[in-house]
């Protein structure tokens, strides 16, 4: 998108008035997610590994560490951000008191998780341990079943890095650019960048590429246009073995 729009004797492109925040009703948002060990069958790029599950109604999330430093008095975060979406997909989010490897519930349900990080922290700066936003039970801050995690906070990295997303309602998401790589010589990875329109609706294939010993960005100068409850997701299977592998999509929210 380099459409460059006039303001008085100076030009500014569409994409900087948006990140300067001039543009009313324009959001850009960048979705990263990193997979260290991607199999042979398909998984979601982000630091949890394995394949994402969506939630099928709202409900409320269970925020936990597993390190007590993440607690209001501690070194690690005091306080973290969720962001999402509620049952009617309209952008909701909530700041969690953490309490160490005790769990701290929200108290609005969630349709989807988007991101999460850490809003206020201690003399350490980041967070102490792996913070997790999850749907079940806990054993020591760390929730007992995989498929019940809808976000994960690595240790010391302050924010979620998750290559997935649910278009706002009232919003329009239109994708720029798709970007995945590895430094695997050995081993490449078929990367997929797919949608669907609703949580009811077959996903899409929107674009597939194989990375291999390097970075692919495939950019669209047409954009990929995404209406509001659309679920975007970076899925990634290796030829063997398993492989760590970067990818993103960037995006712009404009009102519908």
């Amino acid at each position: 998108m380099a459409q460059d729009i006039s303001i008085g004797p100076t030009y500014r492109s569409f994409e900087l008035l948006t990140a300067a925040n001039k543009i009313r009703g324009a959001t850009h948002v960048v979705l990263r997610g990193q997979n260290a060990t991607i199999g042979t069958t398909p998984e979601t790029y982000w630091v949890q590994s394995g394949a994402y599950t969506w939630n099928s109604a709202a409900v409320l999330e269970i925020t936990s560490t597993d390190n007590v430093a993440d607690n209001a008095a501690g070194t690690g975060a005091l306080t973290v951000t969720i962001e999402g979406l509620n049952a009617s997909y309209a952008e909701i989010s909530e700041t969690i008191v953490m309490d160490g490897q005790t769990n701290s519930d929200t108290t609005a349900a969630f349709l989807r998780v988007n991101r999460m990080y850490v809003a206020t922290s201690g003399s350490g700066g980041v967070n102490a341990g792996t913070i997790y936003a999850s749907t079940g039970a806990q054993v020591a801050g760390v929730p007992s079943v995989a498929s019940t995690i809808r976000m994960t906070i690595a240790a010391g990295e302050g924010e979620s890095r998750a290559a997935l997303y649910t278009v706002p309602a009232g919003k329009v998401a239109y994708v720029t650019d798709v970007t995945a790589a590895t430094s695997d010589g050995t081993n490449n990875v078929l990367t997929t960048f797919r949608s669907r329109v609703s949580a009811t609706a077959p996903w899409l294939i929107k674009d597939a590429f194989v990375i291999l010993a390097g970075t692919t960005r495939i950019p669209h100068d047409m954009p990929l246009v995404f209406p509001a409850a659309s679920d975007l997701e970076l899925i990634g299977d290796a030829s063997a073995s398993t492989v760590d592998a970067y990818g993103s999509f960037s995006l712009i929210l404009l009102d519908a």
